[in-house]
């Protein structure tokens, strides 16, 4: 595999923020399996193993990204300390399943405010204390729920469709050097996918989502999305008609 890879991994230190459960936690633990120092933010340290904590290569770091005063200080602190840091993945996010006849706008802006003001954050501080090259890579979590409208995602959907878009804005004015990754993985077995009450096609288990994950994010190209086939025929809703569109989802995510 390391034939394949981009010529950026020389430090090996990651930065991953959402670091305590699901696809976060599991991207830590591969990538300290991998031989890297991880450096993990998170709300609550105490769903990590102390295995984990432990371990000499891992630094747990306790901030609520949407706290932006707080944890603008703390991960500019972070920055400061660890100057050798060549991959951020950015992968904080919640998901409150509201749909249209019960969501409250507190819930937008949680939901906002996490999923994409916390991104928003974090780059200008990677801006400020990096100078970006070919030897760093970036990777935004998003999510195939971004790709289009889908029950129960009036709120998570069009964050992670802000962030595709987002992730395509920066590719687009970095063509050449930057190594930048979007990541849109299907339905992943986490805390949050629990509270669904609909079938979730091709559900994974988030260490089978981190294995993929590492395997392609130092290889050529932008997105990395998964699994398959949920990720084509997502991807295929995008040009579908709209009536034709409504009944897919109708049928595939209709209630157990």
């Amino acid at each position: 595999m390391q034939k394949n890879l981009l010529p950026n991994t020389q430090d090996k230190k990651v930065f991953i923020t959402g670091a305590s459960s699901g696809i976060g936690y599991a991207l830590c633990e591969e990538y300290l399996k991998q031989g890297w120092s991880v450096i993990g933010l998170a709300r609550d340290s105490s769903k990590i193993p102390d295995t984990t904590k432990k371990n000499n290569n891992f630094k747990f770091v306790k901030v609520d990204l949407s706290d932006f005063e707080v944890s603008k200080s703390v991960i500019n602190d972070v920055f400061k300390k660890n100057k050798n840091i060549n991959t951020f993945i950015l992968n904080a996010g919640i998901y409150l399943p509201d749909g249209f006849d019960n969501f409250s706008f507190e819930n937008a802006k949680k939901t906002f405010n996490t999923n994409v003001l916390s991104i928003y954050l974090t780059l200008e501080l990677i801006n400020k204390n990096f100078k970006l090259s070919s030897k760093h890579t970036l990777a935004i979590m998003s999510s195939t729920a971004g790709y289009k409208g889908l029950p129960k995602s009036l709120l998570y959907g069009p964050s992670k469709a802000a962030l595709i878009n987002l992730a395509e804005s920066i590719k687009s004015e970095n063509s050449n050097d930057l190594n930048i990754k979007l990541i849109c993985p299907g339905f992943v077995e986490t805390p949050a996918t629990k509270v669904n009450t609909f079938k979730m096609p091709f559900l994974m288990s988030p260490s089978k989502a981190a294995g993929i994950i590492f395997d392609k994010i130092y290889k050529k190209g932008f997105e990395i999305t998964f699994p398959f086939p949920f990720n084509s025929i997502m991807k295929f809703g995008k040009i579908l008609p709209y009536k034709l569109y409504f009944k897919f989802t109708e049928k595939k995510f209709s209630k157990k």
